[in-house]
C-alpha cells in the first residue's frame, strides 16, 4: 500500500512539468527531496504505527492539538482529494488520448469515466482493493523500470546544458510539485487498523517504498531532461514517448496498459484511505454523522460515494475554468503541504525517537514549511478550507452548547 500510494500517477507527468518549468535544474529538486522521503516516510509511518487509526493525520493531530485542529486537518486531506483525484484523472485520459490518437475533446469525458469506475469500485470493501494493488503495483515497476531502461541510451549531454535557464527559484516552484509527487505516506496511515501487525509491516513497507519510488522518480526524471522529450508537449506523457522511441507502435498497449493501471493503483489507494478518513472524521463529529456508516461490505459505502461526488464537482469546475494541470499540482499541493505541516507538527509533540531519529520529525516539519514558502498565491486554496472547516467547527459547538 505505501509503494502504491507513493508511486502513484506522479511520475507520469511531473518529470516533465518540472523540466518544462525549471529546465534541467529541476532534477535537483528531485534528488534532495528523494533523500529527504526517508525521514519523512519513517515519520509518518512511527505514527501510524504508535496510534493506528483510521483517522490518520487528522487523529495525530486532534491527539497532539484538540478535536477541532484534528477536524481541520481531515478536512484539508478530504478537499485536497477533490483536486487529487481530477488530476489522476486528467493523466490517465491524457495517455489514453495520447497512445490512441483520439480528439483532445475527450479529455474530460474519459477522465470522468475512470474516476467513476476506480473510486465507485471502493464501495465493495478494502479487501478487493488492496489485492488488485498488489497485481497492479508489480506491473507498474516492471513497465516502469522497462521504459526508464530502454530511453538511457538516448539521453544526451546536450539537453542539461544550460542547466538552470530561468534561475534557481522556479527549482523551489517545482518543489511544490515533486513534494505532490512523493505524497502517500500520510495516506496509508488512515488503512493502519487493517494491519495484523502494523509496526513490522509499516517499518518493511517504509524502507521498500523510498528505495523503490526515490530510485524510479530520479531515474525517470533523469531521462526526460537528458532525452528533451518534455519539449513543446500540450499533453504531458514522457513516459508513453519514451516507450514509443524504443519500442514503435508496438508500445501503444504497454502504454495504455501502465498509464491505466498506474492511474488506477494510486486512485485505488488514495480512495481507500481517504474513505477510511471521512468515515472516521464523521464518526468523532468532524462531518455529517450520515457518513459514519459501513455497508454489508464492512466498507464505508456513503463515503465513497461522497468521495466520488467530490470528485467530479472538481473534475467540472477544472473544465469549466481550463485550469492547466501544473496549476493543479501546485493547488493540491498546496493543501497537502499544509497537511504534513500539521501532521510534522503533531510528530514533535507526540513522538520521542531514539537516537539520531528523534531528528526526524523536526526534519519533517522543516522541509514542508520550506515547500510551502514557495506555494505562493496557491496558498489561498488550503486557506480557504481552514475557513470552511473553521464555520462547521463553530456550528458544532453551538450545537452542543447548553440552552
Amino acid at each position: 500500500m505505501y509503494v502504491g500510494s507513493v508511486l502513484g500517477s506522479g511520475i507520469l507527468v511531473a518529470p516533465a512539468i518540472a523540466a518544462s518549468i525549471a529546465g534541467p535544474a529541476s532534477l535537483v529538486a528531485w534528488v534532495l527531496l528523494s533523500v529527504l522521503s526517508y525521514p519523512i516516510g519513517y515519520t509518518f509511518g512511527v505514527l501510524a504505527s504508535t496510534y493506528p487509526d483510521a483517522g490518520g493525520v487528522s487523529a495525530y493531530v486532534k491527539r497532539a492539538f484538540g478535536w477541532a485542529v484534528g477536524t481541520v486537518a481531515g478536512w484539508l486531506f478530504v478537499f485536497s482529494y477533490f483536486v487529487g483525484a481530477p488530476i489522476v484523472g486528467i493523466i490517465a485520459s491524457s495517455y489514453i488520448i495520447t497512445s490512441l490518437g483520439l480528439s483532445a475533446n475527450l479529455l474530460y469525458p474519459i477522465a470522468f469515466m475512470f474516476m467513476g469506475v476506480t473510486i465507485l469500485s471502493n464501495v465493495a470493501g478494502i479487501r478487493i482493493g488492496s489485492r488488485t494493488e498488489t497485481v497492479v503495483l508489480a506491473s507498474i515497476l516492471g513497465l516502469l523500470f522497462v521504459a526508464v531502461s530502454l530511453t538511457l541510451p538516448h539521453v544526451e549531454q546536450a539537453n542539461f546544458e544550460p542547466f538552470a535557464p530561468k534561475g534557481w527559484i522556479p527549482v523551489g516552484v517545482v518543489a511544490v510539485i515533486i513534494f505532490w509527487s512523493f505524497q502517500g505516506y500520510e495516506n496509508v496511515p488512515h488503512m493502519a487498523e487493517e494491519f495484523r501487525n502494523p509496526k513490522r509491516d509499516f517499518s518493511l513497507s517504509i524502507a521498500l517504498s523510498v528505495i523503490i519510488t526515490s530510485l524510479l522518480y530520479v531515474l525517470t526524471a533523469f531521462v526526460t531532461i537528458g532525452t528533451g522529450i518534455y519539449e513543446n508537449q500540450s499533453l504531458y506523457a514522457p513516459i508513453a514517448i519514451m516507450l514509443s522511441r524504443s519500442l514503435g507502435i508496438s508500445s501503444v498497449i504497454i502504454t495504455l496498459f501502465l498509464a491505466v493501471t498506474t492511474c488506477f493503483g494510486v486512485m485505488n489507494a488514495y480512495s481507500i484511505g481517504v474513505s477510511r478518513l471521512v468515515y472516521a472524521l464523521a464518526r468523532d463529529g468532524s462531518m455529517p454523522q450520515v457518513l459514519a456508516r459501513l455497508n454489508k461490505h464492512a466498507a464505508p459505502g456513503r463515503a465513497v460515494f461522497m468521495l466520488f461526488t467530490g470528485a467530479a464537482t472538481g473534475l467540472l469546475l477544472i473544465m469549466l475554468l481550463g485550469a492547466q494541470v501544473e496549476s493543479l499540482f501546485l493547488i493540491s499541493g498546496a493543501g497537502f503541504t499544509v497537511l504534513y505541516i500539521m501532521g510534522s507538527a503533531a510528530s514533535v509533540k507526540l513522538l520521542k525517537l531514539p537516537g539520531l531519529r528523534r531528528a526526524f520529525p523536526y526534519l519533517t516539519l522543516a522541509v514542508s514549511l520550506i515547500v510551502f514558502a514557495f506555494v505562493g498565491e496557491y496558498a489561498i486554496f488550503p486557506l480557504a478550507i481552514v475557513a470552511v472547516s473553521t464555520l462547521w467547527i463553530v456550528s458544532k459547538r453551538r450545537d452542543r452548547a447548553p440552552s
